[in-house]
């Protein structure tokens, strides 16, 4: 098996990740998920392992929206996913009654027609309708929602009153039809859903949870089994000599903090070295061209680009200020002392930090532990934490 960082994976070369699959699928036996994860993480070669082996009697459609611009493009996008898939081949009977409706022909074709466009919810209604009408169960996985979301709601010719209407679409949808047990969903994407939703629940005055009812469900690193079994993979092929393999591959799960995209960065270093004595030294080297790589190829700039795109004007700085600083601790930073620091650079009340840091923990920036009743914080990935120090530190 060839290293392949960034690349699209799958099939065998999709490696263990059966822990979490395995907890996906026992949540959506009661509820629907969010699955959340950082960029990078693994989340889509996840829900393609799960589309290529399903459970339970489940059909999986993996959807990815970014790139929808309008709900009636999500629709169209889904109508011609479920033909396809073949789920429903050409048995879109609800679909066909409104598209004549609106359009006055049976035969489903232009989806820019105004009058199809303003009656998206609608016609979204009855797309699921016609699904749940058909013989399969049918997981719907929708990838990369949340940044659908938001360009729905900062579109200028779009805008937030869509983007709420759109989220509680899906709300009254999964709310009638989920109880059949025909159809479940998987909401996830590189940036939190929570986020969109209070950006609109701060400025646009939204008042709905449309997700209070689903499994919220975090994809880190892999387990160290499955670490090492990614790194024998990408050894295979390569004739690499170890004095101690089995140390060797527990060093760069630890280097990478089990994340197989850094895993895979690493050897494809250590293919390009063309070096086959491998040794910790290799491995610090790997890291150490990760984290001053001009062109990121790490993609580490993602967690600050995030927190600029996404954090309200007054937390955005704060929570910068926040990582500058603890990315320099070695262990965990008792809340109060943070609280403290920060007021010695400007005035602020102890309610914001402490939501800057909420937020932090809740973006899988820190980790936070509970210790005689006080909150402490740290990085929750050392390789993030590293490049920090790096080239912000």
């Amino acid at each position: 098996m060839k290293p392949n960082p960034g690349g699209i994976i799958t099939g065998d070369a999709i490696i263990d990740r059966e822990q979490e699959i395995d907890s996906i699928w026992q949540a959506l036996q009661g509820k629907s998920v969010v699955l959340t994860s950082e960029r990078r993480v693994g989340k889509s070669s996840v829900l393609r392992k799960m589309k290529a082996n399903p459970k339970n009697g489940w059909t999986p459609i993996l959807y990815w929206v970014e790139s929808k611009g309008h709900p009636i493009e999500f629709v169209e996008g889904l109508y011609d996913l479920i033909l396809e898939e073949g789920v429903l081949k050409d048995k879109f009977q609800s679909l066909k009654k409104y598209y004549k409706k609106y359009a006055g022909g049976e035969q489903i074709g232009s989806w820019k027609l105004p009058q199809i466009k303003e009656n998206w919810k609608t016609l979204l209604e009855s797309t699921i309708e016609d699904i749940s009408n058909s013989n399969e169960k049918v997981l719907l996985m929708f990838d990369e929602l949340p940044l659908m979301l938001y360009h729905l709601i900062y579109s200028p010719n779009r805008g937030p009153d869509i983007g709420m209407e759109f989220l509680n679409t899906l709300r009254g949808i999964r709310n009638k039809y989920e109880p059949t047990q025909k159809i479940k969903f998987i909401f996830c994407g590189s940036i939190g859903i929570h986020l969109v939703i209070k950006d609109l629940k701060k400025n646009f005055a939204y008042n709905a949870d449309p997700i209070n009812n689903m499994e919220i469900i975090n994809l880190s690193g892999m387990c160290d089994s499955g670490a090492k079994l990614l790194c024998e993979k990408l050894s295979e092929d390569e004739n690499y000599q170890f004095d101690d393999m089995a140390g060797i591959f527990d060093y760069i799960g630890k280097s990478t903090d089990n994340l197989p995209f850094y895993i895979q960065h690493v050897f494809a270093y250590l293919q390009d070295l063309n070096e086959k004595t491998i040794t910790e030294q290799l491995i610090d080297d790997a890291i150490a061209s990760l984290l001053n790589d001009p062109k990121d190829v790490g993609f580490f700039n993602h967690y600050i680009d995030r927190i600029k795109t996404y954090y309200d004007e007054g937390i955005k700085t704060l929570s910068l200020f926040i990582l500058d600083k603890i990315c320099k601790k070695e262990d965990y930073w008792q809340e109060d002392d943070i609280i403290n620091l920060v007021k010695t650079h400007e005035e602020i009340d102890d309610e914001t930090v402490k939501e800057a840091l909420n937020l932090l923990w809740g973006d899988h920036y820190l980790v936070r532990n509970i210790k005689d009743g006080k909150r402490f914080y740290k990085f929750k990935y050392s390789i993030l934490q590293n490049w920090w120090i790096t080239n912000r530190g």
